[in-house]
């Protein structure tokens, strides 16, 4: 609905305050000024934040340096088992060429560490129809899923 005034003079209160601020508006922009109110910058907001980077950056620097042997370390015995696991199936390969159906027939060939993980499913064992060709896995998705398989 428009304002049924008839003249700028006898605007209605709405319609009025509506032109001043646009007119005030229009001046702090020529100015240069910003033209909406601007709120003043917390100090405890910025020394929070600039809290939390440090301390984001201090737990970053922990997990790469120091977190990083004890991860390297369990990757290194997981690869050392996957190559064990695989040296004993190429070891158990019968006359016709054949590999072992399932790891249970050289389990008791494999160190207990060795062991260990193929009975908790961290290194698995997948072999074709003809048993053939083999291939020693470990699961990196989560859940133990293969991340090889979807």
């Amino acid at each position: 609905m428009a304002c049924r005034a008839p003249s700028e003079r006898d605007l209605c209160d709405i319609c009025g305050q509506y032109r001043r601020d646009a007119a005030e508006t229009e001046k702090r922009a020529a100015a240069g000024l910003p033209t909406e109110p601007v709120r003043p910058k917390s100090h405890a907001a910025l020394y929070l934040i600039s809290l939390l980077v440090v301390l984001n950056l201090a737990l970053s620097g922990y997990l790469l340096f120091w977190g990083k042997q004890e991860a390297n370390d369990f990757a290194r015995d997981v690869i050392r088992d996957v190559q064990i696991v695989s040296r004993a199936v190429e070891e158990s390969k019968d006359a016709t060429g054949r590999y072992p159906a399932s790891l249970n027939a050289i389990l008791d060939r494999l160190p207990e560490a060795s062991r260990d993980m193929v009975r908790s499913g961290v290194v698995r064992y997948h072999i074709n129809e003809e048993r053939t060709t083999y291939e020693v896995t470990i699961p990196l998705g989560p859940g133990g899923q293969d991340a090889s398989k979807p």
